[in-house]
Formats: structure tokens, sequence, C-alpha cells
């Protein structure tokens, strides 16, 4: 995939997007560059990033959101899933501190947990993104 094809795809996917959110999170490392550019297609001003880490056969947040999120209007974005793991502790993280939390990502495979509330489609491989 190269750089015009992904801000394509970021434009197809901003465009799918009825939520305003208050701010935009982008899951490390993956989620960094299309939260990013979808944070400059929907006009959001405040964005932060979270990690995720696996630690034995489970994931766990490892950064710490210090802003105030209680009642917030969240984007949570990663750019593909494959089991989708990161994206519900993430999204579960989020909650609990308050959060009202929507999720999207460009693509999803076939063997994702979690459905997001955003995606452009289904792949059966994992895609090549120039910042990979």
């Amino acid at each position: 995939m190269t750089w015009q094809e992904v801000d394509q795809k970021i434009t197809q996917l901003s465009q799918q997007i009825e939520y305003v959110p208050d701010i935009i999170i982008g899951i490390v490392r993956g989620g960094i560059i299309p939260a990013r550019l979808l944070a400059g297609k929907l006009q959001v001003k405040h964005m932060y990033c979270v990690t995720v880490k696996k630690v034995g056969k489970e994931r766990k947040v490892m950064s710490d959101i210090v802003e105030d999120i209680n009642g917030k209007r969240v984007l949570l974005i990663e750019d593909m899933l494959e089991t989708g793991q990161s994206l519900l502790v993430a999204k579960d993280y989020l909650e609990k501190k308050g959060a009202s939390v929507k999720t999207a990502c460009l693509y999803t495979m076939p063997i994702s947990e979690i459905k997001p509330d955003y995606s452009l489609q289904e792949v059966k491989q994992i895609v090549d993104f120039p910042w990979e």
C-alpha cells in the first residue's frame, strides 16, 4: 500500500464516521498514523496514544491517559484488527475512565473478536502498510 492509497482509504473511512469525537486516541504502534490522519480529516484537535502490550497470554494497557476523559466522546483507532485483543483492552480501559468510546480501523480479519464501529473491509491477509 502506498501513502497515496493510505490517504484515499483514510478519506473513505472518515466519510463513514458520523460520530463527533472530543478526542481521538491511537493504539501504539499501528494506530498512531491512522489516528493522526483521521484527526485531521475529522477536525479533532485533541489526540492521544495508548500503548497495549502482550504480557504472558493477556494484553495490558502500559500507558496512562492523565487527562480527565470522564464524559468525553473518544474515537479509538487501530490500523487493522487481527484478533482485536488490543482494541478490546484499550476500549475497556477508556470506558473505565468514564469515556464514551467508538472504534475504527481500516481493515479487520475473520479471526477478529470485535467488530469495530467503523471499518472499510474484512481481509484474509495482513495488509502491508507503509509505516511498518
